[in-house]
Formats: structure tokens, C-alpha cells, sequence
């Protein structure tokens, strides 16, 4: 009886946990939205097939490996530009840097 309450307690928490999570990642998207559009881009959402080519930058490689809770900012060259991409958090770099390399080559086409 016990087993059954010590689970049921530690699927509560995963479950609130997640639920944070999920806040967190609402409000950072919303951040990121006010700066995109201060800055005159409009936001499309990021398609799941994969665009990116070639290997991910170790850069981005390095900083998916080190959990922060705080977002950090890390230099990549993308399709011959410097970029500036800010990664924090939990997350598949995979998926960082197909969205990357989209919003890079976007932005470029727009220029």
C-alpha cells in the first residue's frame, strides 16, 4: 500500500514538473516573440523536417551536454553568417539547430 502512494506521489511530481516546464518554455517563447517582433520578423512555426545540413557545431554540441537552468548564448556560423543562438534547458540540439539554420537561411532570403 505503501509503494502504490510513494509512486502515485512521484508520478504527482514528475507531473508538476512538467507542468513548470512547460510554463518556462511558454514564457521564454513569448520573449523571444516580443524581441522578434520589435525587430519587424514575423514568426512562422518551424517545420519538423530536418533542413540543416552538414554536422552540428560543437559549439551547440557543448552547451546541449551542460544542464543550466539559466540560457546561454552560443556563437555558430550558419550558411556563411555568424549567428547568435541562446539555448537553455532541456532539449534535443538536433532540434535546436534545424530551427537555427531555418530562421538563419529565412532571414537571409529576407536581406
Amino acid at each position: 500500500m505503501w509503494w502504490e502512494r510513494r509512486r502515485l506521489q512521484r508520478l504527482e511530481d514528475e507531473l508538476a514538473s512538467a507542468r513548470a516546464d512547460q510554463a518556462n518554455l511558454q514564457r521564454r517563447l513569448a520573449a523571444f516573440e516580443m524581441i522578434a517582433a520589435a525587430a519587424g520578423e514575423a514568426l512562422d512555426p518551424v517545420p519538423s523536417d530536418p533542413v540543416a545540413s552538414g554536422p552540428m557545431p560543437p559549439g551547440l554540441v557543448a552547451a546541449a551536454r551542460e544542464l543550466h537552468s539559466q540560457d546561454r548564448p552560443v556563437r555558430i556560423e550558419v550558411a556563411g553568417s555568424e549567428v547568435i543562438a541562446v539555448v537553455g534547458g532541456a532539449g534535443d540540439p538536433r532540434e535546436w539547430w534545424n530551427a537555427i539554420w531555418l530562421v538563419a537561411g529565412e532571414h537571409e532570403a529576407s536581406q
